[in-house]
């Protein structure tokens, strides 16, 4: 069963998009899907699969990551985030993977990247400067800015849709929902 709830308020995907690079994908692609997540989320971790191996099979998909960790019920999502944030976009999908690997419950942990010495120290320098929990903060303004409660959030071309995307069969007719 796939949860849809969808607004027909468009936002800018300009607004959206503003800062940050795509995950995956070109910034000039004709479909933009910004996801608004928290890494402890549940239905947010059976999406981000989902949602990746469809971007990454689509190059006219570009994919971006809005941090919004929801504290309240997931304590260990903000310090997570804030290591995400300071990730090379490229990588993402591999943090996003070791995060998943653990329990929500379990606090981050260094060990559990694999990236080169250099990789490594650039993030955990971007950490300890407090960048991530800049762009975390920024991330949680503009979701809240948007009327995003909970997650997943994503828009779609600028159209909201709220919901766990269990299949990349889901995430194809989702987005054809919204941009055919």
């Amino acid at each position: 069963m796939m949860i849809l709830l969808i607004s027909q308020e468009s936002v800018d995907v300009q607004k959206l998009t503003e800062g940050i690079k795509p995950v995956i994908g070109v910034e000039n692609a004709p479909i933009k899907i910004v996801l608004f997540t928290d890494p402890d989320c549940p239905y947010c971790r059976i999406t981000h699969g989902n949602l990746i191996e469809y971007a990454k099979n689509r190059p006219d998909v570009a994919l971006y990551i809005r941090l919004f960790p929801l504290v309240q019920i997931h304590p260990n999502a903000y310090r997570k985030s804030e290591v995400l944030a300071c990730t090379p976009e490229d990588k993402i999908p591999e943090v996003i993977k070791a995060i998943e690997e653990r329990s929500t419950r379990e606090p981050f942990s260094w060990d559990w990247l694999k990236f080169d010495k250099k990789t490594l120290k650039k993030i955990q320098d971007c950490v300890n400067k407090d960048l991530g929990k800049k762009r975390v903060e920024k991330d949680l303004s503009l979701g809240f800015s948007l009327g995003v409660r909970g997650t997943p959030t994503m828009f779609i071309n600028g159209k909201r849709h709220v919901g766990a995307l269990r299949t990349v069969e889901d995430v194809d007719r989702v987005v054809r929902s919204y941009t055919e």
